[in-house]
């Protein structure tokens, strides 16, 4: 309709226009050297209104011709784009599913058209090391995926090595991990995720000592809640005790435990694994001033109000009655004084007074602590040395018993 009005308007403006130029009097020459060119005024200006009308005419076909190129790109853009959103969907739904390569075949296809060509290389990552039971070469293509994730955004460059660590944990490449978490935390010291990929990566290689360094940061940034970080806390710091000791490293151990954070030397688990320590090394004289003040703390049995403080208080016990000093007889009345003082000292008490009046060729106050210890908590170990204290005793026929029913008691709990 619009197109039959502009075509009427011109008819009538051409008709009108035609007669009005006709009618122009006057001639136009045009001379070039020795030639020339003569007409009427109206033939020129039906000529330049002609050649101008060309002109239009040819650059509104030209505008045609670009915006219809335009378009069709346009489209077609749009197309590929939408397809590579559709695979990108399809990828991640498989990666749900646990479809790995079909995962894989989808992201990677999808990432030459998709805006989220990042997700889609990371994703293909995991689901490519995902495959490692059912094809070869997937660590291959994992690593290659994010070598070209991180071409195409060096600015991720965290995001991409976080990725790749967590892949290298979880495939047991427990150097390489610590290799790459080591460089991101050049980059990124702060950063609570590579703090705690950090120590899950030393923890993997038994390196307690950097996890110890790391204590603080995990602190600071909340890594862990406070029940877990006092869990990492005892078992790094007990670890790295083990490893010394087992290395019969006395003076290291002993260098390594005052330069231990206060508040971790502090820490009685931690303070009762050190002395457990010293034991083994037959250090008792220190052992024994170090264990002491524990007493002190739990001299009344019933304000340990909680299963932690009873725990500790039993281990100190059980560990009291290990120590193996020259004077045995002041032990034995030290740990004496203290049960008569407790209200409700544990059973474990029982033991470690026969154990400490044996040591001390105290028999009598050895038979009578054994045997409520037997009463109360009977064990392989409270067997044997009671059949060995009646040996003391010379009473042989009662100690052959003792070690009858130990064999027995061993035999029926297992």
């Amino acid at each position: 309709m619009k197109w039959k009005i502009v075509f009427l308007v011109a008819l009538i403006v051409g008709a009108l226009g035609g007669s009005w130029l006709k009618n122009l009097p006057g001639f136009v020459i045009i001379a070039y050297e020795k030639t020339s060119y003569e007409m009427r005024l109206w033939v020129a200006v039906a000529i330049i209104l002609f050649i101008w009308s060309l002109f239009l005419l040819f650059g509104i076909l030209l505008r045609s011709l670009l915006t219809s190129a335009g378009k069709m790109k346009g489209w077609q853009g749009g197309r590929q784009w939408k397809k590579a959103r559709k695979q990108t969907i399809q990828g991640m739904l498989a990666f749900s599913e646990g479809r790995w390569l079909q995962s894989e075949k989808a992201m990677i296809a999808a990432a030459k058209q998709s805006d989220t060509k990042l997700v889609n290389y990371l994703i293909a990552a995991q689901a490519a090391q995902y495959q490692k039971a059912e094809g070869q070469n997937s660590v291959e293509r994992r690593d290659a995926y994010l070598r070209a994730a991180h071409k195409l955004e060096p600015s991720a460059g965290v995001a991409i090595g976080i990725t790749q660590a967590q892949l290298q944990l979880d495939n047991c490449q427990n150097e390489l991990a610590l290799a790459t978490l080591n460089e991101l935390k050049i980059k990124s010291p702060n950063h609570p995720f590579l703090i705690k990929l950090l120590c899950v990566a030393h923890q993997r290689l038994n390196d307690w000592g950097s996890i110890v360094a790391l204590l603080p940061a995990i602190k600071k940034f909340k890594v862990h809640n406070e029940e877990k970080l006092d869990g990492l806390e005892n078992e790094s710091v007990q670890n790295l005790l083990n490893s010394i000791a087992e290395n019969n490293e006395l003076e290291k151990l002993k260098d390594v435990w005052q330069k231990l954070p206060s508040h971790l030397r502090k820490k009685e688990s931690n303070q009762l694994h050190f002395i457990m320590l010293l034991t083994k090394f037959e250090q008792m004289e220190e052992a024994e001033r170090l264990i002491k003040p524990f007493f002190k703390k739990n001299a009344v049995f019933k304000e340990a109000d909680n299963d932690a403080c009873k725990d500790n208080l039993t281990k100190v016990i059980r560990l009291f009655g290990k120590i193996k000093l020259t004077n045995s007889s002041q032990q034995f009345n030290f740990l004496e004084n203290w049960y008569t003082q407790s209200k409700e000292a544990p059973s474990e008490t029982y033991l470690s007074l026969g154990k400490i009046a044996f040591n001390a060729e105290l028999w009598g106050k050895a038979r009578f602590y054994l045997e409520r210890s037997l009463q109360a908590n009977p064990s392989a170990e409270t067997y044997l040395m009671m059949a060995n204290t009646l040996k003391k005793l010379n009473d042989h026929e009662l100690a052959g018993e003792c070690f009858k029913q130990g064999l027995e008691f061993v035999v029926n709990k297992n």
